[in-house]
């Protein structure tokens, strides 16, 4: 091994552990000056990933929340950002869940304006209605964006491009969007930052109506069946509404989620993901380790996916050539993603090990590599689909 990598290696080392430790990247990049990166291969980046690796998972992952970031990244430029705009204000004047107008059209896409009186704001849907004539009504997939899901350009369309993806499949797509770190759940209390959140009750009580309504009326119905899907934040909203709303959906599918908030990691990511974006961790569910939290334990209560097609998936700590693509030299970020989904592998591995237990039928389909990113989401999208249809119709 040359000079370089070994100094390579240990910086990288190193500046992931000062980052977790001390809540800053900026002298963990400094770490990092110097080195020449741009000739490594897949080789010195496995390097690279076993060091960050052999970190303890528990106390690296547990570090999370001071350095503020859950799912990182998202959208290309990290989570250490102040929101891009603040999340819609609340309307007194708003007391009826509603469609409202198709307020703009980009290809297959519809951007719906409804309204929602739980939470007396205005929210916009994204909405791609089926694209198959001959097949009658179709079911719907609510799909929910991970954290710093911005409003009106969901990850299903910058990233996925599911108009594409979902073409000769007779669904109806809907994927709401502004929710930020909100992780879909109904807050206790409204946020300075992060606003005004009960979207669990927009999700279950509100949106199904408003959708079922308006597509009849256009003459693209749907059959009455609903499954929910996600990716990371997403998936873990997405496992806790169908276990807690079986009567509603009758499939579920979740990429990189994590299924429990009880546990260290669960809480920090948790943690991580809103104080990270300026949020007040309570104003969710309390202190944690109230009921609120509990309630929202799916690993506990996995009994309602009893009659529920089941889909999850995890990437890998192990390093592929994606990963290198995706985060090309810059090692610190490539070496969270690795933690991160180390992470959901480990609770995921245990989601099953519940659900075999308690006899419920599921697929979980595990990647031999992929860290947490949208490269490693995106190739799992389809094969939940197909798993879960054949409940849908």
């Amino acid at each position: 091994m040359s000079l370089g990598l070994r100094r390579l290696a240990a910086a990288t080392a190193g500046a992931l552990t000062l980052a977790l430790t001390i809540g800053s990247i900026t002298p963990a990049y400094a770490q990092l000056d110097g080195i020449d990166t741009s000739s490594l291969g897949l080789e010195e980046v496995e390097l690279i990933g076993s060091v960050a690796g052999s970190l303890p998972l528990g106390s690296a992952l547990g570090s999370l929340g001071a350095l503020g970031s859950s799912d990182f990244p998202l959208d290309g430029a990290g989570s250490l950002q102040e929101l891009k705009k603040p999340p819609r204000p609340r309307q007194d004047t708003i007391a009826e869940s509603k469609f409202v107008e198709i307020d703009k059209t980009v290809g297959e896409y519809e951007y719906w304006l409804v309204t929602s009186a739980a939470m007396q704001r205005e929210v916009i849907v994204e909405v791609v209605p089926s694209q198959v004539t001959d097949q009658g009504p179709a079911p719907v997939l609510y799909m929910l964006d991970g954290v710093d899901s911005p409003e009106g350009n969901s990850g299903y369309r910058h990233q996925v491009h599911i108009d594409e993806m979902m073409q000769n499949e007779n669904v109806h797509i809907v994927a709401p969007t502004g929710a930020y770190s909100a992780y879909w759940a109904d807050w206790n209390a409204e946020d300075p930052t992060l606003g005004y959140n009960k979207w669990e009750t927009f999700l279950t009580e509100e949106l199904p109506g408003i959708v079922e309504s308006h597509l009849a009326e256009r003459g693209t119905p749907t059959n009455g069946n609903n499954a929910v899907g996600g990716v990371s934040m997403g998936g873990q909203a997405a496992m806790h509404l169908a276990a807690t709303h079986p009567e509603l959906y009758q499939g579920v599918m979740s990429i990189s989620g994590y299924y429990s908030t009880m546990d260290e990691l669960g809480y920090q990511s948790i943690r991580g993901a809103i104080e990270g974006r300026g949020g007040e961790l309570e104003n969710m569910w309390g202190p944690h380790g109230t009921d609120r939290w509990k309630d929202h334990d799916t690993i506990s209560h996995v009994q309602g996916l009893e009659h529920t097609a089941v889909y999850f998936s995890a990437g890998s700590p192990r390093v592929g050539q994606a990963d290198i693509e995706e985060y090309g030299t810059d090692y610190l970020k490539m070496a969270l993603g690795l933690l991160l989904e180390a992470g959901v592998r480990s609770g995921t591995e245990e989601f099953e090990r519940v659900l075999d237990r308690e006899g419920i039928k599921h697929l979980a389909d595990y990647a031999d590599t992929g860290f947490h990113n949208w490269h490693t989401f995106v190739p799992k999208i389809k094969p939940g689909w197909d798993y879960i249809k054949s409940a849908l119709y």
